[in-house]
């Protein structure tokens, strides 16, 4: 692919012009030769075609370019002279085909050189008219780009509030709930403040609870009359493949017979440190005698508090973990302080000491 040398294109075909001098490719249009006129020229035409600019660099028809003639030797010159008058002639009334020539060829290069211009102008403005075009479409895709990230941005912004307000309501809501909980668990406690577990009694079929409950009355010495009972069942395993019995629920008319069935247990296992309540105390035949177990009928949120509890007793030597009115108690020493454990923040903080 050549460029053409009378304007910025291309030629892209075999429809141009080649200087037979100076080997310079013209379109040829660019020549002003119709392809018709160059189809019916001779077969020579092409090989032997000339540029405008090699053209009307080639001598002239008259002698103007012609070298001068010596001139004759002094000793061999006629030393007569003779004046005569020359008629003035101009030249170009002598040869007019000079001049027609010199004319056609000079108008040929402007008219050139006109159409190169064209030509130009009219590249110029096609590439104008294609960037300004392109640019155009980059213009409205920016813009269209823009209205796009506006409207993210806003959908965003308007987001990041909504999300702001929900973190603020959920920790409302968090606290609330929260706050209901240790009520809820409060109140739950409350209902059973009249209740005991009997942990660890063997069952038996056709047994009779209220019998053994008030064997068990004998046995640590508070007299436990029928009356006295509301309530008493097994209650279901927390755990269904555990090998432990299930526990007795006692539910007594009254807080105050509760505290002291409870506080006679403890004080007889306090006399009886190597012969604590059993099942041979309560009359149950076995082949071992396995201890049995008085205690507060705890919430289920309390149970789970007082078995992390004894799990950080065992793990950070804590001597003594028990119950009193439905809370949970720590103590290192006999003479450290008590810990109440109110909840598993106590135990955690407990735990990183």
């Amino acid at each position: 692919m050549s460029k053409c040398a009378a304007c910025p294109d291309v030629i892209n075909d075999d429809s141009f012009m080649e200087c037979n001098r100076c080997s310079c490719k013209f379109h040829l249009l660019c020549t002003n030769i119709d392809k018709c006129e160059l189809e019916n020229a001779p077969v020579d035409f092409k090989s032997k075609w000339l540029c405008p600019i090699c053209l009307n660099k080639q001598p002239k028809n008259d002698n103007s370019c012609k070298p001068v003639r010596p001139s004759t030797p002094t000793g061999m010159a006629d030393m007569t002279f003779v004046n005569t008058r020359r008629k003035i002639q101009n030249r170009t009334d002598s040869d007019p085909n000079i001049h027609l020539s010199s004319a056609s060829d000079a108008g040929m290069q402007n008219i050139r050189e006109i159409i190169r211009e064209e030509l130009r102008g009219v590249a110029t403005k096609s590439q104008l008219s294609q960037i300004l075009s392109e640019f155009n479409d980059f213009k409205n895709s920016l813009e269209f780009i823009s209205e796009g990230f506006d409207s993210i941005k806003n959908d965003l912004t308007a987001a990041n509030t909504e999300i702001t307000l929900l973190k603020k309501e959920n920790e409302s809501l968090r606290s609330e709930m929260h706050s209901l909980r240790l009520r809820l668990n409060t109140f739950d406690q409350l209902s059973r403040s009249s209740n005991l577990e009997i942990q660890c009694v063997p069952e038996r079929k056709a047994e009779n609870l209220i019998t053994i409950v008030q064997e068990l009355g004998k046995t640590v010495n508070f007299n436990v009359n029928e009356k006295d009972i509301s309530y008493c069942s097994r209650t279901a395993k927390l755990q269904s493949n555990s090998p432990r019995p299930r526990s007795i629920l006692l539910k007594l008319n009254s807080p105050r017979t509760r505290d002291c069935l409870l506080a006679a247990a403890i004080e007889f296992n306090k006399k009886n440190p190597g012969n604590k309540l059993n099942t041979g105390h309560l009359g149950i035949s076995s082949t071992k005698v396995t201890p049995i177990y008085v205690t507060e009928n705890l919430s289920p949120e309390n149970k789970h508090l007082h078995a992390a509890a004894r799990k950080l007793a065992k793990e950070k030597s804590y001597k003594y973990v028990w119950i009193r009115g439905g809370r949970v108690y720590l103590r290192k020493t006999e003479t450290s302080e008590a810990i109440f454990v109110r909840n598993e923040e106590v135990l955690d903080k407990l735990n990183r000491l």
